[in-house]
């Protein structure tokens, strides 16, 4: 019997990972300045799209990539996988 019910991921969140995974591949694994830039505006979409917590993730995750300050992607990659990860 499983621990919870899997959850359906949203339209929005589906779209975002889609994305993100697009734009990972095409730039094989390392995302220059550009990329972020173009990535960080197509995610506008999904987050317009999103709701509540995964809104925030869409979100923080688009601002992230275009802000100079922030080196490491990776706590924001998480929160996106964690909300809007497929669970598999």
């Amino acid at each position: 019997m499983p621990a919870a019910r899997a959850q359906a991921q949203s339209a929005p969140c589906a779209k975002a990972v889609e994305l993100v995974n697009a734009a990972v591949a095409m730039s094989g694994g390392s995302l220059d300045a550009a990329t972020s830039t173009a990535l960080s505006h197509r995610l506008r979409v999904p987050a317009d799209l999103a709701q509540g917590e995964e809104k925030r993730v869409i979100t923080a995750y688009a601002d992230a990539l275009i802000d100079e300050i922030i080196t490491d992607l990776d706590p924001y990659t998480d929160e996106l996988n964690r909300f809007c990860g497929t669970g598999s």
